[in-house]
């Protein structure tokens, strides 16, 4: 019933386009935090101290109702929920990944080139993949949950906003269209899209 009508479609794709787009910023975030430590002490001690816990101890609900008092009931409140949520997870994957690099291949890599941004695209990121994927992938699965609690307060959009009008007239029915409509989502890209992905990338990186 959800599906047949232009309406559920359009809270669907709303929901997905911010989950997409505040993990992605996120994620941007979150690798860059995670390799600065190979480059600088101060960095290091920054993100470790300072950065990491700061993001990683505070519960998403905090970063929604912040976000919600700045800018009130928009598309921002939710996308910049999400992506404070899921910087904690790239920092700690790509920094373990940093640590586990083939330091041998970085110093081969060197005597041909100390373009330190070529050696980084070339070398470094794709050494990184492993850890990178793992991490966009949990942090997919968070930022659906972070998402509803950002569309529930702080949207007038989205599936979250669409549960909570569910709620509000006291519609269950649509409560349970809604709550299995994410589960299929969620399953549908960890399933058909991610795995995908994976199995992709490694037959290629065995080549």
């Amino acid at each position: 019933m959800l599906l047949s009508s232009e309406s559920g479609w359009y809270h669907i794709g709303v929901t997905t386009y911010r989950v997409l787009f505040g993990t992605f910023f996120g994620s941007c975030l979150g690798i860059m935090f995670g390799i600065l430590p190979r480059y600088s002490r101060r960095a290091e001690y920054a993100i470790s101290s300072v950065v990491y816990p700061l993001f990683e101890s505070i519960p998403a609900i905090c970063w929604v109702l912040v976000f919600v008092v700045w800018f009130g009931m928009s598309n921002k409140t939710p996308i910049l929920a999400i992506s404070a949520a899921v910087i904690p997870f790239f920092i700690i994957n790509i920094w373990e990944g940093v640590k586990e690099l083939d330091e041998n291949l970085v110093e081969m890599a060197m005597t041909y080139t100390r373009n330190r941004l070529r050696i980084l695209q070339k070398i470094i990121l794709p050494m990184l993949y492993p850890y990178a994927f793992s991490a966009f992938k949990t942090a997919f699965e968070i930022a659906w949950k972070v998402v509803i609690l950002g569309e529930v307060f702080g949207a007038a959009s989205g599936i979250g906003y669409m549960l909570w009008v569910s709620y509000e007239v006291y519609a269950i029915e649509n409560v349970f269209a809604w709550t299995l409509c994410c589960a299929i989502i969620i399953i549908l890209f960890d399933y058909g899209i991610f795995n995908s992905i994976d199995r992709r990338y490694m037959r290629r990186w065995k080549r």
